[in-house]
């Protein structure tokens, strides 16, 4: 019985709590509207915290939607690379194509290993 209690213990401290990271997800993508509706891109500033609330922002639903961080962080940065060569006017779909290779490729490096 006792052994049991402990097992059950443990179990509940390696449990994660999603709800606070829900929480910051939610306000990252508020955060985001907010900032794309309401401020002028032509602003000093304005470029870079859009791409740094953009990686937070899929970093914390991918990470939440995969349940690790790992990809999660795989995933924004790909995202990310891809959003910043639109930007700068060379996003096409051979480089999204490459770009999600390679966030493949590294993905299954990292799991085999």
């Amino acid at each position: 019985m006792r052994k049991r209690r402990n097992l059950h213990k443990q179990q509940v401290l390696k449990r994660k709590n999603f709800f606070p990271t829900l929480i910051l997800t939610l306000f990252l993508w508020l955060t985001i509207a907010g900032l794309v509706y309401f401020v002028d891109p032509a602003s000093f500033g304005a470029v870079p915290a859009f791409f740094a609330l953009v990686f937070t922002g899929i970093l914390f639903t991918s990470s939440l939607i995969f349940a690790n961080s790992r990809r999660g962080l795989i995933t924004a940065i790909a995202f990310i690379l891809f959003l910043f060569l639109a930007y700068l006017g060379i996003g096409n779909i051979l480089n999204l194509i490459l770009i999600v290779a390679i966030a493949v490729t590294i993905e299954l490096y990292f799991t085999l290993k």
